[in-house]
C-alpha cells in the first residue's frame, strides 16, 4: 500500500512513460475507463498498476492487440446493453398488448353477459304471440310466411332472440318486418342471421331505420347467402340522410357475387349518383335480377335508370326464354313419360295374358295329372279287390278240397 501522493506520482510517471512510448491520447483513451479503475479501501486509494514498455515494434503491436481486445470487450458489453434493453422493451409491448387484449376480452365478454341478462329478462317480459313464434322457429315447426303485425314494437333485444331462432331455422321462408322500429344495430343482427339461415327466400324491412352499418352488414350477408330470393329495404336510411353512400355502395358491389336475388327494393334511401353507378354495372352484371325499385331516390339521373331498366328487362326477357325452354322441356319430357307408361302398361298386360296362358296350362296339366293319379288309384284299388278276391276264392276251394279228402278217407 502507497499513500495517495505517491499513487498520483506514479501515475503521472506512468503517463509520461506512455507519452515518450509514442501512444497518443486516442489510442490510450480505451484504456481510461479499465485502467483507471479507482478502488477505495478506508480511506485509501488504490490503482491497478501500469505496464510501462520500451517503444519498439512488438510493444506497439502488444499495445494495439490491447486496445482492439478493449474494443471489442466494449462493443460486446454495449451489444449485450442493447439487447437488454430490446428484450425488456418487447417485454412492456407485449405485456402492454396482452393488457389491452384481456381489456378488450373482458369488454366482450361483459357486451355478451349484458345482452344476454336483456335477452333472459325479455323472454320472461315476452307478451302476444312472438313467445310462440320463437318456439315454433326453434323446433322448425312454424308456418312457411310469418308476419309480425300483432307485435307493435319490436325492440333490439327481441330482434335479437328471434333472428338467433331464425339463423338455423328450416321451415320459416318469407319473414314480415315492415315499420317495426328498428335501428341501424338491429341490422348487424339480421346480416348474421341471412349468413347463417339457408331457408329464408323473402324478407321484408320496409319503413324502418336501419342505417350504414346495417347495409354493410346485409351485404356482406348477400355474398355468403344462397338461399334469398326478395329484400325490401324500402324507406330506410341506409345512406344517413344521402351523406354516407359507403353502405349502398358496399350493397351494389355484393350483386355482383349473388345468384339468388331476384327481387330488391331500394326506393326512398337518398341514393345518390355516385353509388348510382355502382348499381348500373352491378345489375348489368348480375342475370338473375328481374326487378329492381330505386324510385324516390331523386339524386339518380335518368341515364342510370334506363341503364338499370334495360338491364332488368333483359334479365327478364332471359329468365322468360330459359322458362320456356324448361316448360317445352317439362312438356316433352311429360310426352316420353306418357310413351313410357303406355309401353309399361302394354308390356304388363302381355306379361300379364302370357301369365294368365301359362297359368291355364298349367291348370289344364294339373287337371290331368289328379284324373291320371285318381285312374291310377282306381286300378290298384281293382286290383287289389280281384287279388282279395282271388284270395278268399282259393282259400274257400282249399277248404273245400280238404272236406272232400277227409269224406273219401272216412269211406274207406
Amino acid at each position: 500500500s502507497r499513500p495517495a501522493s505517491s499513487v498520483r506520482g506514479s501515475v503521472s510517471a506512468s503517463s509520461v512513460a506512455l507519452a515518450m512510448a509514442g501512444v497518443g491520447a486516442d489510442d490510450a483513451s480505451p484504456f481510461d475507463e479499465e485502467e483507471n479503475d479507482v478502488r477505495l479501501d478506508g480511506a485509501l486509494v488504490f490503482k491497478p498498476p501500469v505496464e510501462v514498455l520500451p517503444k519498439t515494434k512488438r510493444t506497439e503491436e502488444l499495445q494495439k492487440r490491447k486496445i482492439e481486445e478493449l474494443k471489442r470487450k466494449k462493443e460486446a458489453a454495449e451489444a449485450l446493453r442493447r439487447k437488454k434493453e430490446q428484450e425488456l422493451a418487447q417485454r412492456i409491448k407485449d405485456e402492454k398488448a396482452a393488457k389491452k387484449q384481456k381489456a378488450i376480452q373482458e369488454q366482450k365478454r361483459l357486451e355478451l353477459e349484458r345482452r344476454r341478462r336483456e335477452e333472459e329478462e325479455q323472454r320472461k317480459k315476452m307478451e302476444g304471440g312472438l313467445d310462440t313464434i320463437l318456439d315454433t322457429l326453434t323446433r322448425n315447426t312454424s308456418a312457411p310466411h310469418i308476419t309480425l303485425c300483432c307485435i307493435e314494437e319490436l325492440g333490439s333485444v327481441r330482434l335479437r332472440l328471434l333472428t338467433k331462432a331464425l339463423g338455423e331455422n328450416t321451415s320459416c321462408m318469407s319473414m314480415d318486418l315492415n315499420r317495426k322500429g328498428l335501428c341501424d344495430e338491429d341490422g348487424l343482427s339480421l346480416g348474421g342471421m341471412l349468413e347463417q339461415n339457408n331457408c329464408l327466400q323473402k324478407l321484408e324491412c320496409e319503413g324502418n331505420n336501419l342505417g350504414v352499418k346495417s347495409a354493410e352488414a346485409i351485404a356482406e350477408a348477400l355474398r355468403k347467402n344462397t338461399c334469398l330470393q326478395s329484400l325490401n329495404l324500402e324507406s330506410n336510411n341506409l345512406t344517413a340522410n344521402s351523406d354516407d353512400q359507403k353502405g349502398v355502395i358496399k350493397l351494389a358491389e355484393a350483386l355482383r357475387e349473388n345468384r339468388t336475388l331476384r327481387v330488391l327494393m331500394l326506393s326512398r334511401n337518398g341514393i345518390t349518383m355516385q353509388a348510382g353507378e355502382y348499381f348500373v354495372k352491378a345489375v348489368e352484371a348480375n342475370k338473375m335480377l328481374t326487378l329492381v325499385d330505386l324510385s324516390g331516390n331523386d339524386s339518380l339521373s335518368v341515364e342510370q335508370l334506363r341503364r338499370i331498366d334495360e338491364a332488368v328487362q333483359s334479365n327478364r326477357r332471359e329468365a322468360s326464354s330459359i322458362r320456356r325452354a324448361e316448360r317445352r322441356e317439362r312438356f316433352a319430357l311429360y310426352n316420353e313419360e306418357f310413351k313410357c307408361r303406355q309401353h309399361y302398361m302394354q308390356v304388363e298386360a302381355m306379361r300379364l295374358e302370357v301369365e294368365a296362358h301359362e297359368e291355364r296350362r298349367l291348370n289344364r296339366m294339373r287337371a290331368r295329372f289328379d284324373r291320371w293319379v285318381e285312374e291310377v288309384e282306381e286300378v290298384q284299388q281293382e286290383e287289389k279287390n280281384t287279388i282279395e278276391e282271388l284270395e278268399s276264392d282259393a282259400v274257400d276251394r282249399a277248404a273245400a278240397n280238404a272236406s272232400k279228402n277227409k269224406g273219401k278217407k272216412k269211406r274207406k
